[in-house]
Protein backbone atom coordinates (compact mmCIF):
# COMPACT_ATOMS: atom_id res chain seq x y z
CA UNK A 1 0.00 0.00 0.00
CA UNK A 2 2.98 2.04 0.75
CA UNK A 3 4.35 1.78 -2.28
CA UNK A 4 1.66 2.31 -4.47
CA UNK A 5 1.27 5.54 -2.61
CA UNK A 6 3.60 7.63 -5.08
CA UNK A 7 2.67 5.99 -7.89
CA UNK A 8 -1.31 7.22 -7.06
CA UNK A 9 -0.16 10.53 -6.20
CA UNK A 10 1.50 11.39 -9.57
CA UNK A 11 -1.50 9.73 -11.32
CA UNK A 12 -3.72 11.84 -9.57
CA UNK A 13 -1.19 15.02 -10.49
CA UNK A 14 -0.95 13.97 -13.66
CA UNK A 15 -5.23 13.66 -13.77
CA UNK A 16 -5.59 17.22 -12.33
CA UNK A 17 -3.20 18.79 -14.76
CA UNK A 18 -4.94 17.37 -18.10
CA UNK A 19 -8.52 18.71 -16.35
CA UNK A 20 -6.79 21.71 -15.99
CA UNK A 21 -5.21 22.17 -19.74
CA UNK A 22 -8.90 20.85 -20.47
CA UNK A 23 -10.98 23.48 -18.64
CA UNK A 24 -8.12 26.18 -19.96
CA UNK A 25 -8.79 25.23 -23.50
CA UNK A 26 -12.65 25.05 -23.30
CA UNK A 27 -11.83 28.45 -21.97
CA UNK A 28 -10.56 30.11 -24.95
CA UNK A 29 -12.46 27.99 -27.76
CA UNK A 30 -15.40 27.30 -25.84
CA UNK A 31 -17.55 30.91 -26.86
CA UNK A 32 -16.44 30.30 -30.36
CA UNK A 33 -17.84 26.88 -30.29
CA UNK A 34 -21.32 28.55 -28.52
CA UNK A 35 -21.57 30.03 -32.51
CA UNK A 36 -22.51 26.34 -33.50
CA UNK A 37 -25.78 26.96 -31.33
CA UNK A 38 -26.67 30.01 -33.16
CA UNK A 39 -29.34 30.04 -35.52
CA UNK A 40 -27.62 33.05 -37.42
CA UNK A 41 -24.91 30.54 -38.17
CA UNK A 42 -26.83 27.49 -39.31
CA UNK A 43 -28.81 29.80 -41.64
CA UNK A 44 -25.48 30.85 -43.21
CA UNK A 45 -23.92 27.71 -43.67
CA UNK A 46 -26.98 26.45 -45.35
CA UNK A 47 -26.81 29.33 -47.95
CA UNK A 48 -22.98 28.87 -48.61
CA UNK A 49 -23.78 24.92 -48.85
CA UNK A 50 -26.35 25.59 -51.46
CA UNK A 51 -24.33 27.67 -53.68
CA UNK A 52 -21.40 25.51 -53.23
CA UNK A 53 -23.47 23.01 -54.77
CA UNK A 54 -24.45 25.55 -57.59
CA UNK A 55 -20.21 26.42 -58.09
CA UNK A 56 -19.05 23.13 -57.58
CA UNK A 57 -18.69 21.31 -61.36
CA UNK A 58 -18.35 24.88 -63.48
CA UNK A 59 -15.35 25.54 -60.68
CA UNK A 60 -14.45 22.61 -61.94
CA UNK A 61 -14.83 22.81 -65.67
CA UNK A 62 -12.91 26.31 -65.73
CA UNK A 63 -10.18 24.50 -63.91
CA UNK A 64 -9.94 21.68 -66.42
CA UNK A 65 -10.52 24.49 -68.97
CA UNK A 66 -7.63 27.19 -67.98
CA UNK A 67 -5.16 23.93 -67.40
CA UNK A 68 -5.93 23.18 -71.11
CA UNK A 69 -5.41 26.45 -72.73
CA UNK A 70 -2.48 27.50 -70.36
CA UNK A 71 0.01 25.10 -70.47
CA UNK A 72 -1.58 22.24 -72.81
CA UNK A 73 1.35 20.48 -73.05
CA UNK A 74 1.46 19.49 -69.33
CA UNK A 75 -0.33 16.63 -69.64
CA UNK A 76 -0.67 15.55 -65.76
CA UNK A 77 -2.35 18.64 -64.70
CA UNK A 78 -5.87 16.58 -65.91
CA UNK A 79 -4.75 13.68 -63.50
CA UNK A 80 -3.83 15.93 -60.67
CA UNK A 81 -7.31 17.72 -61.16
CA UNK A 82 -8.90 14.66 -60.92
CA UNK A 83 -7.22 13.36 -57.99
CA UNK A 84 -7.79 16.13 -56.25
CA UNK A 85 -11.31 16.00 -56.71
CA UNK A 86 -11.27 12.58 -55.67
CA UNK A 87 -9.76 13.49 -52.61
CA UNK A 88 -11.40 16.45 -50.97
CA UNK A 89 -14.62 15.57 -52.98
CA UNK A 90 -16.60 13.23 -50.46
CA UNK A 91 -19.23 11.75 -52.91
CA UNK A 92 -19.14 11.55 -57.21
CA UNK A 93 -15.91 12.39 -57.73
CA UNK A 94 -15.37 10.23 -60.89
CA UNK A 95 -19.01 11.28 -62.51
CA UNK A 96 -18.34 14.91 -61.40
CA UNK A 97 -14.52 14.72 -63.04
CA UNK A 98 -16.14 13.15 -65.88
CA UNK A 99 -18.53 15.40 -66.78
CA UNK A 100 -16.74 18.84 -66.22
CA UNK A 101 -13.86 17.08 -68.80
CA UNK A 102 -16.83 16.63 -71.63
CA UNK A 103 -18.15 20.06 -70.50
CA UNK A 104 -14.80 21.96 -70.70
CA UNK A 105 -14.47 21.67 -74.16
CA UNK A 106 -17.73 22.83 -75.12
CA UNK A 107 -17.91 26.34 -75.86
CA UNK A 108 -21.33 26.93 -74.53
CA UNK A 109 -20.67 25.11 -71.30
CA UNK A 110 -17.31 27.33 -70.49
CA UNK A 111 -19.77 30.18 -70.59
CA UNK A 112 -22.43 29.14 -68.86
CA UNK A 113 -19.87 28.14 -66.14
CA UNK A 114 -18.70 31.51 -66.08
CA UNK A 115 -22.13 32.71 -65.44
CA UNK A 116 -22.67 30.49 -63.15
CA UNK A 117 -19.77 30.94 -61.26
CA UNK A 118 -20.50 34.57 -61.14
CA UNK A 119 -24.13 34.09 -59.44
CA UNK A 120 -22.96 31.54 -57.21
CA UNK A 121 -19.70 33.00 -55.67
CA UNK A 122 -21.93 36.00 -54.87
CA UNK A 123 -24.14 33.30 -53.12
CA UNK A 124 -21.96 31.86 -50.96
CA UNK A 125 -19.40 35.59 -50.33
CA UNK A 126 -22.40 37.32 -49.25
CA UNK A 127 -23.97 35.29 -46.64
CA UNK A 128 -20.12 34.61 -45.21
CA UNK A 129 -19.77 38.27 -45.30
CA UNK A 130 -22.96 39.10 -42.93
CA UNK A 131 -21.36 36.41 -40.54
CA UNK A 132 -18.05 37.87 -40.72
CA UNK A 133 -19.38 41.32 -39.99
CA UNK A 134 -21.38 40.24 -37.23
CA UNK A 135 -18.45 38.33 -35.57
CA UNK A 136 -15.83 40.98 -35.88
CA UNK A 137 -18.79 43.25 -34.85
CA UNK A 138 -18.96 45.91 -37.86
CA UNK A 139 -22.19 46.88 -38.17
CA UNK A 140 -22.57 47.96 -41.97
CA UNK A 141 -22.63 45.28 -44.76
CA UNK A 142 -21.53 46.03 -48.22
CA UNK A 143 -24.64 46.40 -50.75
CA UNK A 144 -25.40 43.74 -53.42
CA UNK A 145 -23.25 45.12 -56.25
CA UNK A 146 -20.64 45.92 -53.75
CA UNK A 147 -20.39 42.28 -52.59
CA UNK A 148 -20.85 40.84 -55.76
CA UNK A 149 -17.85 42.67 -56.67
CA UNK A 150 -16.22 41.65 -53.84
CA UNK A 151 -17.12 37.78 -54.43
CA UNK A 152 -15.67 38.03 -57.88
CA UNK A 153 -12.44 38.95 -56.86
CA UNK A 154 -12.25 36.53 -54.33
CA UNK A 155 -13.68 33.64 -57.15
CA UNK A 156 -10.42 34.83 -58.91
CA UNK A 157 -8.15 34.87 -56.05
CA UNK A 158 -9.40 31.29 -54.95
CA UNK A 159 -8.94 30.13 -58.12
CA UNK A 160 -5.48 31.56 -58.83
CA UNK A 161 -4.37 29.56 -55.83
CA UNK A 162 -5.80 26.74 -56.69
CA UNK A 163 -4.59 26.65 -59.77
CA UNK A 164 -1.29 26.95 -58.73
CA UNK A 165 -1.79 24.33 -56.39
CA UNK A 166 -2.74 22.21 -58.99
CA UNK A 167 0.47 23.60 -61.09
CA UNK A 168 3.19 22.75 -58.45
CA UNK A 169 2.14 19.16 -58.29
CA UNK A 170 1.80 18.35 -62.07
CA UNK A 171 5.12 19.60 -62.55
CA UNK A 172 6.57 17.77 -59.80
CA UNK A 173 4.29 14.59 -61.16
CA UNK A 174 5.57 14.66 -64.39
CA UNK A 175 9.70 15.20 -62.85
CA UNK A 176 8.44 12.10 -61.41
CA UNK A 177 7.22 10.43 -64.60
CA UNK A 178 10.63 10.87 -66.14
CA UNK A 179 11.99 9.30 -63.81
CA UNK A 180 10.04 6.15 -63.15
CA UNK A 181 9.13 4.29 -66.59
CA UNK A 182 5.05 4.81 -67.19
CA UNK A 183 4.11 1.31 -66.58
CA UNK A 184 5.00 1.94 -62.60
CA UNK A 185 1.71 3.21 -62.41
CA UNK A 186 1.21 2.71 -58.31
CA UNK A 187 4.55 5.06 -57.56
CA UNK A 188 3.22 7.50 -60.11
CA UNK A 189 -0.08 7.55 -58.08
CA UNK A 190 1.80 7.74 -55.04
CA UNK A 191 3.75 10.19 -55.70
CA UNK A 192 0.91 12.12 -57.37
CA UNK A 193 -0.84 12.12 -53.64
CA UNK A 194 2.01 12.97 -51.66
CA UNK A 195 2.44 16.26 -53.99
CA UNK A 196 -1.08 17.27 -53.69
CA UNK A 197 -1.06 16.63 -50.02
CA UNK A 198 1.81 18.78 -49.97
CA UNK A 199 0.63 21.75 -51.96
CA UNK A 200 -2.89 21.42 -51.22
CA UNK A 201 -2.70 22.33 -47.86
CA UNK A 202 -0.63 25.36 -48.17
CA UNK A 203 -3.27 26.53 -51.12
CA UNK A 204 -6.23 25.95 -48.01
CA UNK A 205 -4.50 28.12 -46.13
CA UNK A 206 -4.23 30.68 -48.54
CA UNK A 207 -7.73 30.13 -49.59
CA UNK A 208 -9.02 31.08 -45.53
CA UNK A 209 -6.51 33.61 -44.91
CA UNK A 210 -7.50 36.08 -47.92
CA UNK A 211 -11.59 35.55 -47.15
CA UNK A 212 -10.70 36.46 -43.31
CA UNK A 213 -8.85 39.64 -44.21
CA UNK A 214 -10.68 40.66 -47.64
CA UNK A 215 -13.99 39.69 -46.94
CA UNK A 216 -15.41 41.46 -43.88
CA UNK A 217 -16.73 45.26 -44.59
CA UNK A 218 -13.99 46.85 -41.99
CA UNK A 219 -10.33 46.97 -41.52
CA UNK A 220 -8.46 43.50 -40.60
CA UNK A 221 -5.55 42.97 -39.67
CA UNK A 222 -3.88 40.30 -41.38
CA UNK A 223 -1.56 39.21 -38.64
CA UNK A 224 -4.59 38.47 -36.71
CA UNK A 225 -6.53 36.63 -39.30
CA UNK A 226 -3.56 34.30 -40.42
CA UNK A 227 -2.83 32.06 -37.29
CA UNK A 228 -6.87 31.68 -37.62
CA UNK A 229 -6.83 30.64 -41.38
CA UNK A 230 -3.54 28.18 -40.72
CA UNK A 231 -5.51 26.92 -38.11
CA UNK A 232 -8.89 26.24 -39.79
CA UNK A 233 -6.64 24.75 -42.78
CA UNK A 234 -5.59 21.75 -40.94
CA UNK A 235 -8.98 21.44 -39.48
CA UNK A 236 -10.05 21.12 -42.70
CA UNK A 237 -7.89 18.90 -43.81
CA UNK A 238 -9.21 16.60 -40.65
CA UNK A 239 -12.32 17.40 -41.82
CA UNK A 240 -11.64 15.59 -45.27
CA UNK A 241 -10.18 12.54 -43.90
CA UNK A 242 -13.45 11.79 -41.36
CA UNK A 243 -16.44 13.15 -43.10
CA UNK A 244 -15.99 9.93 -45.32
CA UNK A 245 -16.66 7.79 -42.06
CA UNK A 246 -19.73 9.88 -41.05
CA UNK A 247 -21.18 9.48 -45.25
CA UNK A 248 -20.88 5.77 -44.70
CA UNK A 249 -22.31 5.79 -41.36
CA UNK A 250 -25.40 7.86 -42.30
CA UNK A 251 -25.79 6.03 -45.77
CA UNK A 252 -27.61 8.38 -47.88
CA UNK A 253 -28.19 6.25 -50.43
CA UNK A 254 -30.33 4.69 -48.57
CA UNK A 255 -32.61 7.58 -48.12
CA UNK A 256 -31.83 9.90 -51.38
CA UNK A 257 -30.99 7.25 -53.76
CA UNK A 258 -30.19 9.09 -57.15
CA UNK A 259 -29.85 12.44 -55.20
CA UNK A 260 -27.40 11.05 -52.51
CA UNK A 261 -24.08 12.63 -54.29
CA UNK A 262 -26.03 16.04 -54.19
CA UNK A 263 -27.85 15.35 -50.63
CA UNK A 264 -23.64 14.66 -49.37
CA UNK A 265 -22.23 17.41 -51.43
CA UNK A 266 -24.86 20.31 -49.82
CA UNK A 267 -23.55 18.74 -46.15
CA UNK A 268 -19.96 18.91 -47.35
CA UNK A 269 -20.09 22.05 -47.96
CA UNK A 270 -22.47 23.13 -45.07
CA UNK A 271 -19.67 21.22 -42.49
CA UNK A 272 -17.04 23.49 -44.13
CA UNK A 273 -18.97 26.85 -43.92
CA UNK A 274 -19.68 26.16 -40.16
CA UNK A 275 -15.59 25.42 -39.95
CA UNK A 276 -14.65 28.89 -41.47
CA UNK A 277 -16.65 30.27 -39.12
CA UNK A 278 -15.63 29.04 -36.44
CA UNK A 279 -12.01 29.93 -37.22
CA UNK A 280 -13.02 33.29 -37.61
CA UNK A 281 -14.53 33.75 -34.15
CA UNK A 282 -11.28 32.49 -32.85
CA UNK A 283 -9.45 35.23 -35.04
CA UNK A 284 -11.91 38.23 -34.01
CA UNK A 285 -11.78 37.02 -30.30
CA UNK A 286 -7.95 37.55 -30.68
CA UNK A 287 -7.62 33.68 -29.34
CA UNK A 288 -5.96 31.76 -32.37
CA UNK A 289 -2.14 32.94 -32.20
CA UNK A 290 1.07 31.62 -33.59
CA UNK A 291 3.80 30.57 -31.00
CA UNK A 292 7.17 32.67 -30.44
CA UNK A 293 10.14 31.24 -29.90
CA UNK A 294 12.37 32.60 -26.93
CA UNK A 295 15.92 31.66 -27.10
CA UNK A 296 17.46 31.55 -23.65
CA UNK A 297 21.35 31.01 -23.14
CA UNK A 298 22.36 28.76 -20.39
CA UNK A 299 26.34 29.10 -20.14
CA UNK A 300 27.72 28.31 -23.50
CA UNK A 301 25.00 26.67 -25.59
CA UNK A 302 21.79 28.31 -25.73
CA UNK A 303 18.24 26.76 -25.72
CA UNK A 304 15.32 27.53 -28.23
CA UNK A 305 12.21 26.54 -26.32
CA UNK A 306 8.58 27.37 -27.89
CA UNK A 307 6.05 29.22 -25.58
CA UNK A 308 2.89 30.06 -26.86
CA UNK A 309 1.66 33.31 -26.81
CA UNK A 310 -0.82 35.03 -24.17
CA UNK A 311 -3.93 34.31 -24.18
CA UNK A 312 -6.51 36.77 -23.34
CA UNK A 313 -9.61 36.29 -21.52
CA UNK A 314 -12.65 34.87 -23.63
CA UNK A 315 -15.82 36.89 -24.02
Amino acid sequence: MTASAPKFRRWAGHARAQWQLLRETARVIGPSARLFTSIEAHTYAYSVAANFLLAALPFLVLLLWIAHHLLPSLTTQQAVIAQLAANYLPAGQQRLIGDATRLAGHHSAQFFSLVMLAISSSGIFLPLEVALNSIWGFKRNRGYLGNAAVALALVVACGIIAYASILCASLATALVGFVFPASWTWIISAFTDLFIALFSLPAAILVFFVIYWRLPNGKVSPAQVFPAALYTGVLAEGLKILFPYFVQWVDFTAVYASLAVAVTLLVWGYCGALLLLFGASLSARGVARLPRLRIRAHGHHAATTATALPTPPAG
